[in-house]
């Protein structure tokens, strides 16, 4: 019984990792692609879009949004005595909670009434949500469905049109 449980644990998570989405297409590809019509939807959080900027003709619709939830003072307190040595991960003294956007799917398929792209390309920061939302957006019937590799850092690293930081 122990065996077939392990095995339908492996089952469901080689099946929880399936890619649907079309394929992963390189910034410089993407931008090719959006020349020819593509559709860029960001799907990073608004701060992210807005303070840390975004590729240009990149329309912002998050996937996710965060709400963080600060830990005891008492260690707040510690941590900024700690830290007058050395710069110190400021995400231990705060619980991030994501947060499903439920309007994704929705205003994905509003920009794309209101573009009628020829493909939907998805980029984030470096790759992660935005191959999660991808797949989301094939999942729910959206084709041509493509993720862009490396997201954001790739996309400024590469110096290609870049809007704010």
């Amino acid at each position: 019984m122990k065996k077939l449980f392990l095995v339908l644990l492996l089952v469901g998570s080689l099946v929880a990792e399936d890619i649907f989405y079309e394929d992963d297409v390189e910034v410089t590809e993407a931008f090719e692609m959006m020349k020819k019509g593509a559709l860029l939807i960001d799907v990073r959080t608004a701060g992210e879009f807005i303070y840390a900027g975004h590729p240009l003709g990149a329309v912002s619709i998050p996937v996710f949004e965060y709400s963080y939830k600060p830990k005891p003072i008492t260690l707040r307190v510690k941590f900024a005595q700690k830290e007058k040595e050395k710069p110190l991960d400021a995400h231990k003294i705060y619980d991030l909670i994501p947060v499903e956007n439920n309007q994704f799917i929705e205003d994905v398929k509003e920009a794309i009434k209101l573009t009628k792209p020829k493909a939907i390309l998805v980029i984030c920061r470096s790759g992660s949500r935005s191959e999660y939302a991808a797949n989301l957006l094939a999942k729910n019937g959206l084709q041509e469905v493509y993720n862009v590799e490396g997201g954001v850092l790739e996309w400024k690293r590469e110096k290609l049109p870049f809007g704010g930081n």
